[in-house]
């Protein structure tokens, strides 16, 4: 196109040269090579309009379907190159969308599976608990209360993996609103500050964009605290918030020290725990469920170590913007 247009323009200007300084017949030509030129100009100005309306009309499709508001690709019926394009986009997203109810009947099934055997172990449970509860009142040990503490353990497993996979499988409903990040990590934090006094927190920047509030909260609480279980009594996290014009990202630091570098790639996985962890903290849930909420929000995570300690990054996309052509 940009070659066409320089074309156009050239033998418009040579039109024009004919036209100013030719004589006779010459002076008609001109007029004749520069109405040419013109008009190709003009063919090129609305070729080019037409191209630059398809692509945002194909840029708002590709939105629409990564955003979930356009459920149906559109095949295009036109008869030219673009439409080629077009219809490439289509065929991938219906790969996609097959791909992904494939994957949805299989989580599915997971989840049918964690839910029978979670049903199926939270009726002993109760009834060992029970039977716990009414022995120690008669016998009171170190050893009763460790079982107490096991059997709570337990039930919290059970209760944090049927949670996982039910993330997995889309089986909570998002419901994406604005959000101002420092606000929601302050939230947060009031929580966590009642079960780790001695600590600080540090927000600096600002950042919003739309989330599952409720999900989004509970992926930064399983971060932070998990940085505060690996700092010393008085220990600090430092969040910080990032906005750019594409994307968010949030950054949780700590100063405990940070974890062997064969660790780190470890850390979201489902029942991982940090060597650092004692016996009795945490069933290695929580970083898998941050893991999977920040990739219901089109997000990424990751850890590194800093000099300080570990530092946790998650980056957003920022999938709400439109392309706006003037």
């Amino acid at each position: 196109m940009k070659l066409i247009t320089l074309f156009s323009g050239t033998v418009a200007a040579l039109g024009s040269y004919l036209l100013l300084y030719g004589v006779g017949i010459t002076r008609g030509i001109g007029l004749a090579v520069l109405g040419a030129g013109i008009m190709e100009i003009i063919i090129c100005f609305f070729v080019w309009k037409r191209q630059e309306k398809n692509i945002v009309q194909l840029h708002s499709q590709i939105m629409d379907f990564l955003e979930g508001r356009e459920k149906t690709p559109r095949f295009s019926v036109n008869d030219d190159m673009f439409a080629l394009l077009e219809n490439a986009v289509v065929e991938l997203e219906n790969r996609l969308l097959l791909e992904q109810g494939k994957a949805q009947k299989e989580n599915k099934k997971n989840v049918d599976f964690i839910t029978d055997v979670s049903h199926q172990l939270k009726t002993p449970l109760a009834a060992l608990k029970l039977y716990h509860e009414m022995d120690n009142k008669d016998n009171h040990s170190e050893n009763n209360q460790k079982k107490f503490v096991l059997i709570e353990r337990m039930e919290y497993l059970i209760y944090s993996l049927l949670r996982l996979e039910k993330l997995r499988a889309d089986a909570y409903e998002m419901q994406f609103t604005p959000c101002d990040f420092s606000q929601l990590v302050w939230q947060v934090w009031e929580e966590l500050a009642l079960l780790f006094p001695e600590k600080s927190l540090i927000i600096t920047g600002e950042a919003t964009m739309r989330v599952d509030a409720y999900w989004m909260g509970e992926a930064l609480k399983n971060i932070i605290k998990n940085a505060c279980e690996h700092t010393a009594s008085n220990g600090t996290i430092h969040v910080l918030l990032e906005a750019a014009d594409a994307s968010v990202s949030v950054t949780v630091e700590d100063n405990g020290g940070g974890l062997p570098e064969e660790e780190v790639p470890k850390l979201f996985q489902r029942f991982y725990r940090s060597s650092p962890t004692g016996l009795n903290e945490g069933v290695g849930i929580g970083l898998a469920i941050t893991k999977t909420i920040v990739g219901k929000h089109h997000g990424t995570v990751y850890a590194e170590n800093t000099m300080q300690g570990l530092k946790v990054i998650m980056c957003f996309p920022l999938l709400d913007g439109a392309l706006v052509v003037g």
